[in-house]
């Protein structure tokens, strides 16, 4: 620390230090299948010639990350403890060697044990002697990058804010602040590079610990971003108590050499977390006919972004929701400033009371706003988008009219989704429109509009191919799409023919007549 400013003390790829963390990760390798306690007392050992020892501690630590340590005790040391203590406190507690032995023994013919495989067993479960089942080996210069990135790390834990730039990686970028549920801001800087500002763990009111650990993992994709800058507010407190607020400035041209872009080890997942998950699944089994997108476009404000976490889109209308997390009365204000200045977008905000930090239930008047506990409800968003989808109709179904129909209508076949998107309306809109409508020199049939004229021209070519024989389905199908038709099996219906299906292959399938049908039955 130095006139306000604050810097960890990173490892340098000195030969020394490169020594130490190829040592160790060897150390690990040769350890496998010995106990933690005989591992560790290695390590200390490298300790005493003469490296430092918090060097040394932190890249254990880090090995240990990539080491996966177990018990291969058979039995349940907790329940063995249990029972040679309910032993012990039968009759008389042992109070000499003989007695102990004894209650051991006795304890052993009951699980079936040795005397010296109950000792062994008997607290197997502690740290210590857990075995080095496995081990991921690293580069000794990773491990040193990886050293200083958790330096890093560490000190963000104690930031109020963090702001950073970068010259890419932004995708992955903006998916890790949205899947970590870190409060942030997105604007324009200079030389039209994109700025992101972070609330640090010490600006919320609780939960310190879970947001600082998610404000760390976002470390490694704006380092792999390239030509990057991070900026902080580190509070400290001196050893008398006194507090203060610190600078910590890093950027790519000074440090990238001494960074690794190491990313902390999790659990896979599609979804940004299990209530986002939770809900696509509840929602999605609905079959509402929305599609629901995770992530959809990122949408311009102002000088930055904004990228909601679903968007719910059907025939032309698109609802936009936003799921808040970790949020302060701030950060939130200053989210629904943001929101307030799109035009023609509507957007839900669901907020988890769990993370809450404060109620602001005045923003319900200007938002579509709702609170939740262990779940998104369905109720208020299915309500929200039918009413859209009632909007969306009402405003489509007046630009509907039957100049518009005609004045679109230029083939002989059409069918009712290309004449939808030619006037600019849904489809359903379409169809319902036409429920009990005449169009001049048409058909209307369920999919499709058809000319009248072209349609008799179909029906011809029909019976004169039937008066040969059977008609196949795909003979049939031919002969309506060499004269323009599309969607066959709907022509036939309208004509009065029916398939015959003879299994599930469509060459096998044969159209009749439906009256031939009746007088033959």
């Amino acid at each position: 620390m130095r006139r306000g400013l604050i810097s960890p003390v990173y490892a340098d790829l000195t030969r020394d230090n490169l020594e130490a963390a190829e040592r160790l990760i060897q150390a690990y390798k040769s350890h496998v299948g010995a106990k933690k306690a005989v591992l560790k007392e290695h390590v200390s050992e490298l300790e005493d010639l003469g490296y430092d020892y918090r060097y040394i501690r932190g890249l254990s630590t880090l090995l240990d990350r990539r080491s996966v340590f177990q018990s291969r005790m058979k039995l349940n040391p907790v329940k063995v403890r249990k029972r040679i203590f309910e032993l012990a406190s039968g009759e008389k507690a042992p109070i000499s060697l003989e007695a102990r032995r004894l209650i051991l023994e006795e304890a052993a013919s009951e699980l079936g044990l040795r005397i010296d495989e109950l000792e062994d067993l008997l607290y197997a479960d502690l740290d210590d002697e857990l075995i080095l089942e496995s081990f991921n080996p690293i580069e000794a210069e990773r491990l040193v990058k990886w050293y200083n990135l958790a330096l890093t790390q560490t000190l963000l834990f104690h930031s109020t804010e963090v702001r950073f730039t970068t010259l890419g990686n932004w995708q992955q970028i903006f998916r890790e602040v949205k899947r970590l549920g870190l409060i942030h801001e997105v604007w324009r800087g200079d030389g039209d590079r994109y700025w992101v500002k972070v609330d640090g763990p010490l600006s919320l009111f609780r939960l310190n610990r879970r947001y600082g650990t998610a404000l760390a993992r976002l470390l490694p994709p704006v380092i792999k971003g390239g030509g990057w800058a991070l900026e902080a507010k580190i509070l400290r407190s001196s050893p008398t108590g006194y507090s203060r607020l610190m600078d910590f400035k890093i950027n790519e041209r000074e440090h990238g050499g001494l960074l690794g872009d190491e990313a902390q080890p999790e659990a896979v997942e599609t979804y940004d977390s299990e209530v986002e998950k939770e809900f696509a699944q509840r929602f999605e089994a609905l079959k509402t006919g929305w599609r629901l997108r995770r992530e959809p476009e990122p949408i311009p404000v102002g000088g930055g972004v904004l990228i909601p976490d679903f968007s719910f889109e059907k025939d032309g209308a698109k609802i936009y929701m936003e799921i808040v997390g970790f949020w302060t009365p701030e950060y939130l204000k200053r989210k629904i400033e943001k929101l307030e200045t799109l035009k023609g977008l509507e957007m839900i905000v669901a907020v988890d009371m769990r993370l809450a930090c404060h109620r602001m239930d005045r923003l319900g008047e200007t938002l579509h706003l709702l609170y939740f506990k262990d779940k998104i409800p369905l109720r208020p968003i299915l309500l929200r988008l039918r009413g859209a989808e009632e909007r969306l109709k009402s405003r489509e179904a007046r630009r509907i009219s039957r100049e518009a129909i005609l004045m679109n209508l230029d083939k002989p076949v059409m069918s009712l989704e290309e004449l939808a998107e030619r006037i600019g309306v849904a489809s359903s809109v379409l169809r319902e429109f036409l429920k009990g409508e005449e169009i001049p020199g048409y058909k209307i049939l369920t999919e499709l509009l058809v000319r009248e004229d072209r349609l008799r021209e179909m029906e011809d070519s029909l019976r004169r191919r039937m008066a040969d024989g059977r008609l196949s389905l795909n003979e049939a199908s031919n002969i309506i799409e060499e004269l323009g038709g599309v969607k066959p099996t709907i022509i036939l219906e309208a004509l009065g023919y029916r398939v015959r299906w003879r299994g599930i292959n469509p060459d096998a399938a044969e159209v009749e007549e439906k009256d031939k049908e009746n007088i033959e039955l």
